[in-house]
């Protein structure tokens, strides 16, 4: 089965947002490739590296018919009183007014795509972030330490809330 095929089947959909050649902004993607391999990940869940297509996606999940029961959006953002490697939790509502008239996608999935598949879809939307330490503006891939350190405490919190046994 393809991924495409198995991102339109799941019920559960998480997608790992950013660009792996920018710092702590391949949070994402770094965080949806160790849960697309991990072995307790459950059937009915699709884990996704979406990098920097997550619009394409979210706009044509917003289209289908059949949508997932649940959306786990997973990004890095820098939030001022926050710690480096910091996860938290964060709905649609909550996005940082900076990230909501951002045009660079790669930084940061449309808000009013989220809104409207939690609101008219009727899908949970749910975002787990993590505070960046660094995101630079010029090409510098790796992760920090901190953030870094931090994809395996995220792998562990989306696999208990998909219901699965880490």
């Amino acid at each position: 089965m393809s991924e495409r095929s198995r991102l339109e089947a799941a019920s559960v959909v998480i997608l790992g947002c950013g660009n792996t050649l920018f710092g702590d902004d391949g949070f994402g993607p770094a965080v949806a490739e160790r849960l697309a391999a991990h072995e307790s990940l459950p059937a009915h869940v699709c884990a996704v590296d979406a990098g920097t297509a997550v619009s394409d996606l979210l706009f044509d999940m917003v289209l289908r018919a059949e949508k997932p029961e649940a959306l786990f959006i997973v990004d890095a953002l820098q939030v001022s009183g926050r710690h480096p490697g910091e996860l938290f939790w964060l709905s649609p509502q909550d996005v940082p007014s900076a990230k909501r008239v951002d045009f660079l996608m790669h930084q940061f999935p449309s808000a009013d795509l989220l809104r409207e598949l939690a609101e008219e879809g009727g899908v949970r939307v749910s975002i787990l972030a993590v505070q960046a330490a660094v995101v630079p503006d010029h090409v510098a891939p790796g992760l920090s330490p901190p953030v870094a350190e931090a994809v395996p405490r995220a792998v562990e919190l989306l696999l208990r809330r998909v219901g699965a046994n880490p």
